[in-house]
């Protein structure tokens, strides 16, 4: 008798679960369906490739739905999401994603360091501590320990692929102290990995999405002692390395779409900080009151946090200008964003960097312009335009044209790229390459005065300079996009590569060009375009291509020497599942006999991955 009611029991038990399972399974079928809906009458118009800084569908499955939801109420997304409801925001995450359910990074275990390699080295000094690999932004590395060079970089060997969990996109570029490795994940989690064998040795949540690279900052003796990084959400960030704990955080611009895309940059106990923002995208939404953000340079204390100056790139604050066709209100004048981190002059006491387009008119006279601005108090003190009247934003990227798009809107010809102090020579000088395509070195004790121009690219959206030059001092090694069709110089070939110019007077030394190599890759826009930013050695150049492939260059000729495709599967260190994709935006760190590079991006309809390699020479 009792066996029979406990078999009665345990059917009923199983008949419950099944139905539980039955009915949860309808209302995720239910929620999906609503959720196609949703993205049809919301999303797709930008998702499904109209707007090419918007990644296609097939990216957004890779994340989870946790993801998918905090992207639309807190995240860059917050903007477009505001009209939906929670609910609403639910069906999207159970339509779009394909992932995981969780993206709590910090409850992954796997990879985790043994205790033998949990200590880090006492007394470390950086080897790689910022984003330009010196406050120059020369992304040159010639110490002592270097070991790669022209005869041996054909034997460079895939050493370790470590996988950020549930990512898109890898674009932290890693900075190193004595052995350890630090980077950051498109979920906002910072990871201090073992630079030999890729294993974790701590990790550290901030709340939102960091892209650019963390720095380091050091004590008197020049030991490593901190580590100061952006997100997102316009937060900037101390850790203690010692502690690994925070310091402080401190949110510098109070504008909703306000973000930190470029690396930070340290000197005597101020951080200087570069301003940008994603209204260029909300600017889409013809429903949206564009655009009221400037650029702005901020400097805080390193130390507390505290503000001690902020200046912005547009001195008047935006009004309103008059009605868009659908009613909206306009505003103006806006824009000239700070993408990318600041150089740093020691001797003139003087920041310089570019700016992005006005995304409204009236237009601006510091829109993409190099500017210099005083380290000790943020006063401008001088600006050079190099391409007047661009306003320019995301109503303005496929005809027929939003409401908010300017009238006679201009070619989006910002700069991306830093720029490069050069200081070896008979006289200082400024390289700044710009997405015109053009190439300018200037005269620092001049107002900027334009010395030589050099055009090595069609220029375009996505077609000139975009990330990141390099230098030895002597040579400029400058890498071209060349991909996009509305070119600012139709006339002139498409010529994706890299060139090497004499800083001296900027003519061509080599260029080097790309073939495309993108058969069978059609789902994902592709080409042989370095967008990303380069790094050179003395004998060596690095550089990687939006198709995923990472090539090193000889120096004096532009011959290839290495080659290696990363855009595949990879068995990851920390047992994630991982994939590269294309190389865009950080570029590679050479230490030692060592490589390092991340690939995957997933924006503009680029191909997704999440990994960052480590390379070795044998």
């Amino acid at each position: 008798m009792t066996n029979k009611i406990l078999s009665t029991l345990f059917l009923g038990l199983c008949l419950l679960q099944s139905c539980a399972e039955n009915k949860g399974d309808k209302e995720e079928e239910i929620a999906k369906k609503a959720g196609a809906e949703v993205f049809q009458a919301n999303c797709a118009a930008c998702h499904s490739g109209s707007l090419s800084e918007a990644p296609k569908l097939a990216s957004l499955k890779l994340l989870s739905k946790e993801d998918i939801v905090k992207t639309l109420r807190t995240g860059v997304m917050r903007n477009q999401a505001d009209r939906l409801t929670k609910e609403q925001h639910e069906q999207l995450a159970a339509f779009i994603s394909d992932g995981s359910e969780s993206a709590a990074i910090n409850d992954v275990v796997a990879g985790k360091c043994d205790e033998e390699y949990t200590a880090e080295i006492a007394d470390a000094k950086p080897v790689i501590g910022n984003w330009g690999m010196g406050l120059e932004n020369k992304r040159y590395y010639d110490a002592d320990d270097l070991k790669i060079n022209a005869a041996n970089v054909s034997g460079l060997k895939l050493s370790w692929a470590f996988a950020f969990p549930n990512a898109t996109r890898a674009r932290s570029q890693p900075t190193i102290v004595g052995n350890t490795l630090y980077t950051a994940s498109q979920h906002g989690t910072i990871y201090a990995l073992d630079k030999k064998t890729g294993c974790i040795r701590w990790t550290f949540q901030a709340d939102a999405e960091i892209r650019s690279a963390l720095v380091v900052g050091t004590d008197e003796n020049g030991v490593a002692n901190r580590l100061y990084f952006g997100d997102f959400a316009a937060t900037v960030y101390s850790l203690d390395l010692k502690t690994k704990k925070l310091n402080w955080k401190q949110k510098i611009d109070n504008h909703h779409m306000a973000t930190i895309t470029g690396s930070l940059n340290v000197f005597e106990n101020r951080l200087y900080v570069p301003v940008s923002s994603l209204e260029i995208i909300s600017a889409h939404d013809e429903n949206y009151e564009c655009c009221n953000f400037r650029g702005a340079m901020v400097a805080l204390n390193a130390d507390t946090g505290a503000q001690i100056w902020k200046t912005h790139t547009i001195a008047e604050a935006a009004k309103p200008t008059g009605k868009t066709s659908v009613g909206t209100t306009k505003m103006g004048p806006s824009g000239a964003p700070i993408w990318t981190t600041p150089t740093i002059d020691t001797k003139r006491r003087v920041l310089y960097f570019g700016t992005g387009e006005n995304y409204t008119r009236p237009v601006s006279k510091t829109s993409d312009a190099i500017m210099a601005m005083s380290m000790d108090d943020g006063k401008i003190l001088w600006s050079q335009q190099m391409y007047p009247d661009d306003a320019w934003n995301g109503a303005c990227v496929w005809p027929p044209y939003g409401p908010n798009c300017p009238e006679y809107h201009g070619p989006d010809a910002d700069f991306g790229a830093p720029v490069i102090l050069i200081t070896s020579g008979e006289k200082d000088i400024l390289l700044a390459g710009q997405k015109s395509g053009d190439v300018f070195a200037l005269d620092p004790d001049n107002g900027g005065e334009v010395i030589w121009t050099e055009l090595v690219g069609r220029g375009a959206t996505m077609g000139g300079v975009h990330w990141g030059m390099a230098s030895d001092g002597k040579t400029l090694y400058v890498p071209i996009n060349d991909q996009n069709d509305y070119a600012l110089h139709k006339e002139q070939p498409i010529q994706p590569g890299v060139h090497a110019l004499n800083i001296v007077d900027g003519k061509r030394i080599w260029s080097t060009i790309e073939e495309n190599r993108c058969e069978g890759k059609e789902a994902w826009e592709c080409g042989p375009g370095i967008s990303a930013a380069i790094t050179a050695t003395p004998e060596v150049l690095f550089a990687g291509a939006l198709d995923g492939m990472l090539k090193a260059y000889d120096t004096k000729t532009g011959k290839e020497l290495w080659a290696y495709d990363t855009a595949h599967d990879y068995d990851a260190v920390n047992g994630v599942k991982a994939f590269g994709g294309t190389i865009d935006s950080d570029g590679p760190v050479v230490v030692g006999n060592k490589l390092f590079i991340t690939s995957g991006y997933a924006k503009f309809g680029e191909r997704p991955g999440n990994v960052l390699l480590a390379f070795e020479l044998p």
